[in-house]
């Protein structure tokens, strides 16, 4: 079942959340809302940057990794039929 975009970018913004120690109550929701707002002008994987920088996160995965994985909620892993057939 696929995700709405926004749906997709609380997901991925509520798992960094996580794995730094963070526990949003909103499941992500206020999160997911500020990477939207960075991301306003120059595209999704800069408003991760931009988040990550902003709440401190070391060793985290790249803007461009966090917004493929949205893609990924969004539209689904290509190849994951083939994969699925040939097993």
């Amino acid at each position: 079942m696929e995700e709405s975009w926004r749906d997709a970018i609380e997901a991925v913004a509520y798992e960094l959340a996580r794995r730094n120690g963070e526990s949003p109550l909103d499941r992500g929701a206020a999160l997911g809302r500020r990477v939207e707002a960075l991301a306003f002008e120059h595209g999704l994987a800069h408003g991760f940057e931009l988040l990550v920088r902003e709440r401190g996160y070391r060793g985290e995965e790249s803007g461009e990794e966090s917004a493929a994985r949205v893609a990924a909620l969004v539209f689904g892993v290509r190849g994951e039929r083939r994969t699925l057939v040939a097993a």
